[in-house]
């Protein structure tokens, strides 16, 4: 019985020591931060102040590129090369439900699949087991989605690049629990683009993206069925979502164990879900449609030859006119389609779609000896213009993008559902100014991705954007101390989120709500 209160004696020591400890660290850092405030002067605006509070309080010392945080993502793990033994799966058209009206079934769904060969992987999609089929709209439609949640939590069912209302857009409000359905209608009213659908619950959308949740969708029009750009689907006109995942010694998909609150980034390459990738094409001009479906690697897509291509199109529709290019980079989410004429390279050599940043090998092409389409690329695909009234617009919303890791906010503030951030009217154009702020480390770049719009680019740092970032566009790569102005109006009414789209960032509260009323 003594020993045993000597024991307990002797733990309450230690405790009462450590305790004091503690609280004499607090204590410093409690004057030091005071000083530091008093020095930085008293008259800062909340956001800077929480900005700055939480800058002091982030620990730079085990920020490095070896452990957790990615910094600007140009030190990340390079990808495998693809050795080009696999033929690229192409994703099915989704038909409709009946022939007299548009009705799709859409389910969120667990399955397995053989990412290699032998081993069953188990993995989330939609109407599969991985990924998802395409939909396929035409401007004007009248379209009805069943949307059927088979999975075993929660989802959302998110149609990034769609001008929905917010009760259709499939936010983190909109959730669908296990077992149940929601059926949504709406019109389509915008241009020719290449969107995308995957979950978007409220931190639990990188888990469930990377699981294997996402779809595009293709909109068509007058204009895109009159360009003569390459469209036979598969043939010429190929979808391709790039993705990057670690899997364990069992092959499987251990997200827990692969997660970074900077951002999941892997080292074996997906595309279409497919491992070890080539695409078989004719000696043709080929449209290339590419989604950075990616948690957070950012891509920067070139022809290992150093040849050039054509971008036609971005996020949101077709380019005025079409870019010559030699590389391009796009941040997660971020959409391009391009245009790669096989009749006019040289078939002798290897060619491949490489990744610029490591090198990789991302996607070998095996040319036929047949001739392929007869296509062309117009000199002209659009009329999208900024109007001098909107270039001298003032600017009514500011977004300060800050942070690494769990450590991220907008505006000083993490994500919270029950509060509006900003207010806009429906159909009214306003001027958002969006701003990364850089952290001690440098900062890191971040995807600015806005729900249920479109916008326009006016500025990057003051000057034009760049010819290719001319068109509409729904995310937008922010570097570090990047200050880019861009035009938003809203078509629909409803509350949007507007958020960074490395998925653990938005997972970390990297998010804001605006209200459209």
């Amino acid at each position: 019985m003594k020993r045993k209160i000597l024991l307990i004696g002797l733990i309450s020591l230690l405790t009462a020591l450590v305790l004091s400890a503690c609280a004499g660290d607090v204590e410093s850092t409690t004057e030091e931060n005071s000083d530091m405030e008093q020095e930085s002067g008293e008259n800062m605006d909340m956001n800077e102040e929480k900005s700055d509070s939480m800058e002091e309080g982030m620990d730079h010392s085990t920020m490095n590129h070896d452990m957790e945080g990615h910094m600007d993502h140009d030190d990340v793990v390079s990808l495998n090369d693809s050795t080009g033994e696999n033929e690229l799966k192409i994703p099915s058209m989704l038909e409709s439900d009946n022939e007299e009206e548009l009705v799709y079934t859409v389910r969120a769904q667990e399955g397995e699949t053989e990412i290699f060969d032998g081993t069953k992987t188990k993995t989330y999609g939609y109407n599969g087991s991985f990924l998802g089929p395409v939909l396929r709209f035409e401007k004007g439609d009248t379209v009805k989605i069943r949307t059927i949640n088979e999975l075993d939590e929660e989802t959302t069912f998110h149609w990034h690049g769609l001008e929905v209302s917010g009760e259709e857009d499939g936010g983190p409000h909109s959730v669908i629990e296990p077992g149940e359905e929601k059926l949504i209608e709406f019109e389509v009213t915008q241009e020719a683009s290449t969107l995308w659908f995957h979950p978007h619950p409220d931190g639990k959308t990188s888990e469930q993206v990377y699981n294997g949740l996402a779809g595009l969708i293709y909109i068509e029009d007058d204009n895109s069925k009159n360009l003569g750009l390459p469209d036979e689907y598969g043939k010429n006109d190929i979808p391709l979502i790039f993705q990057d995942k670690t899997f364990d010694d069992e092959k499987q998909l251990n997200y827990s164990a692969a997660m970074n609150e900077d951002g999941t980034i892997g080292e074996k390459s997906l595309i279409n879900g497919t491992l070890n990738p080539k695409l078989t094409v004719n000696k043709e001009k080929v449209r290339l449609r590419l989604l950075n479906g990616s948690n957070a690697r950012n891509y920067t897509f070139k022809l290992n030859t150093g040849d050039s291509f054509v971008q036609v199109a971005t996020d949101g529709g077709f380019l005025n006119e079409p870019v010559t290019l030699s590389e391009i980079t796009l941040t997660p989410s971020e959409r391009a389609e391009i245009v790669i004429d096989f009749s006019q390279l040289n078939t002798e050599d290897e060619l491949a779609l490489i990744n610029e940043g490591d090198g990789s090998i991302l996607l070998p092409f095996e040319i036929s000896d047949q001739s392929g389409e007869d296509s062309s690329i117009p000199e002209e695909m659009n009329d999208f213009s900024i109007t001098e009234e909107e270039m001298n617009l003032p600017v009514t919303k500011e977004v300060e993008l800050f942070g690494m890791m769990d450590q991220v906010t907008i505006n000083g503030k993490k994500f919270d559902p029950d509060r509006i951030d900003f207010t806009q009217e429906q159909g009214v154009t306003e001027v958002w100014e969006i701003y990364n702020k850089p952290d001690e480390m440098g900062g890191m770049i971040h995807p600015f991705h806005i729900h249920g719009a479109q916008f326009k680019i006016l500025s990057r740092n003051g000057e034009e954007p760049p010819e290719n970032e001319r068109g509409w566009k729904d995310t937008i790569s922010v570097e570090p101390d990047e200050t880019v102005k861009i035009a938003v109006q809203f078509k629909n009414k409803g509350v949007y989120m507007f958020h960074c789209h490395i998925l653990e960032h938005e997972d970390n509260g990297m998010m804001g709500q605006v209200k459209v009323e």
